[in-house]
């Protein structure tokens, strides 16, 4: 099994009409990882706001981001290298199932339409998994289950928080903080609460 933490940063919070500016993604088993700046797929430019909060400006992505489509086709093309690999495939965000999943497949549905068909059944393949989801459910009496209070709670410095492998570093810590307790407290039922927050 292939077990990738991965992260986006985005010109904002509507995963349906945002664009991605920088992905970031990391093995778990091998420790490898991707990332890249991606100028704005609807060519908008960046708030001041998200400029100030995740650091990331116009300016960079003017000069180092990558045109989108070849953003995409150098990530897809790093998850289809593991997929090839091992088909068994599970990619982690926090908060992903309303957020960086919806960006990862609408990514995916544009490379379909500019032709790429490569990708479709390690699409079809992967399993999601919601590290948020999680923590919520290990963490019940937690007011808040962000990565900023995950982060808190196991000790875990992100020195690089709202950029895209910064939140990726810390969330493969706390990804493995949880497991150790999914371990310990659930023994053989943790098959069970995996499923409750893996979807396809």
């Amino acid at each position: 099994m292939i077990t990738l933490i991965y992260d986006f940063e985005t010109s904002g919070l509507n995963p349906f009409h945002e664009d991605v500016t920088e992905i970031g993604c990391k093995c778990l088993e091998t420790r490898d990882s991707f990332t890249c700046l991606v100028q704005p797929l609807s060519d908008k430019m960046l708030s001041d706001e998200n400029q100030s909060i995740t650091g990331i400006t116009n300016k960079m992505l003017k000069k180092e981001g990558l045109k989108p489509i070849d953003a995409y086709i150098k990530f897809f093309n790093y998850l289809l290298e593991k997929f090839l690999v091992d088909t068994s495939i599970t990619m982690i965000a926090h908060n992903g199932r309303v957020f960086d999943d919806i960006f990862l497949k609408r990514m995916h549905r544009y490379l379909q339409g500019e032709g790429h068909s490569e990708y479709d059944e390690m699409m079809s393949s992967i399993y999601f998994i919601d590290s948020l989801l999680l923590a919520k459910l290990l963490y019940p009496e937690r007011r808040s289950h962000s990565m900023e209070n995950m982060c808190k709670m196991f000790g875990i410095t992100n020195k690089a928080a709202h950029r895209a492998m910064g939140d990726v570093n810390a969330l493969l810590l706390v990804w493995i903080e949880m497991i150790k307790k999914v371990k310990h407290d659930l023994s053989d039922t943790s098959g069970i609460y995996l499923r409750y927050i893996t979807c396809c």
